[in-house]
């Protein structure tokens, strides 16, 4: 069976390499230049030595079937332990750790949380920089004909026996909007529209000269930040210090909302930033922000995929807003649903 994933994120290539190792043809369409999503890592400088995790900066496991994910990424040397306890800001004071949460195993990447998409990315034919804007269907007609033709960007169409789609909700809604046949998406489409996503920024920073703070990151009570990391916890930045600040989500999308330029949210940061580690932070050398639209949903399906379409060429949702709203969640809704087609679609 020939399978479309519509999105690299970490739902899309954990079900992509799945299904592939079952024996499947899997085509993956990304629309951006990368792949993992919110596993994301950002260069600078100009070897671009600099390294920022700007999206996910840790990964963690409530689960076991992810933890065996994560144990499996440590043996590969992709993933290392980085702390089990985090900085806490309370709105006045830093504090060693949060005085209300258990001690858990926090991991990262040294080469950069993209290395984990690139892992996955290598059991698939990854298409990046490939939209897919629409699906047709075109029925189960014995023949050449595919039953699904995904129509691309370029206008050029792929036909395939089964369609994925692994993208943030909002975006999912969009691609079933878009389908030339909607009834098959009926009993979801409602639902599908009222998941939220938390918008937030990520502020990244370079200071030159700059003695390495102790903590590894700070979990804040605040108003404007959520979070900061130390990326020099992770590895070494070339004799640069590397932040990554990230917003709360009523912060970016009151400045959405009020469309201000990224200097006023820049700014606004980097005031509440002093407030918290000290005046230092705000003599950096270099800065960079990036919109994560869609950072994290505040509402979820409670099932961990969603199939909708015919029963021998059927349509499958999965993303980090089935059962939960972490990269966990993903992980698990693209294992699920690939359990499930392997079970049921064997390559004889």
């Amino acid at each position: 069976m020939l399978i479309g994933i519509i999105g690299a994120g970490l739902a899309g290539l954990t079900a992509g390499k799945m299904l592939t190792q079952a024996g499947h043809d899997v085509i993956v369409f990304e629309k951006s230049r990368g792949f993992g999503g919110r596993l994301a890592t950002r260069y600078s400088g100009e070897d671009s030595s600099v390294k920022f995790d700007h999206g996910c900066p840790h990964l963690f496991a409530t689960d076991e079937r992810y933890q065996q994910f994560i144990d499996e990424l440590e043996k590969k040397n992709i993933l290392k332990k980085w702390a089990d306890e985090f900085h806490y800001w309370n709105g006045d004071s830093l504090f060693r750790s949060h005085p209300q949460k258990k001690k858990q195993q926090y991991y990262f990447a040294p080469q950069g949380m993209n290395e984990v998409g690139k892992y996955l990315s290598r059991w698939v034919d990854v298409r990046t920089n490939t939209k897919v804007i629409g699906m047709t269907y075109l029925g189960d007609k014995k023949g050449k004909k595919k039953p699904w033709m995904l129509n691309l960007e370029n206008f050029d169409v792929v036909g395939v026996d089964a369609v994925i789609v692994a993208t943030p909700a909002v975006q999912t809604y969009g691609l079933i909007e878009n389908a030339q046949d909607e009834t098959v998406f009926k009993t979801v489409i409602r639902e599908i529209d009222e998941i939220f996503y938390e918008p937030k920024h990520s502020l990244m920073l370079t200071y030159d000269g700059v003695e390495v703070p102790e903590w590894k990151g700070i979990t804040c009570n605040d108003q404007v930040i959520s979070w900061i990391s130390n990326e020099n916890s992770k590895r070494d930045e070339n004799g640069k210090l590397a932040l990554v600040c990230h917003s709360t989500g009523e912060f970016t999308r009151n400045h959405l909302i009020a469309g201000s330029s990224n200097e006023k949210i820049q700014a606004e940061m980097i005031f509440a930033l002093r407030k918290i580690i000290g005046d230092w932070s705000a003599k950096f050398s270099e800065s960079s922000m990036h919109l994560w639209r869609y950072s994290q949903p505040r509402t979820f399906f409670e099932q961990d995929f969603v199939e909708v379409g015919n029963e021998n060429s059927p349509v499958g949702i999965i993303g980090d807003f089935l059962r939960g709203n972490t990269s966990e969640h993903a992980f698990i809704s693209g294992v699920e649903l690939a359990k499930s087609w392997i079970s049921r679609f064997p390559v004889s």
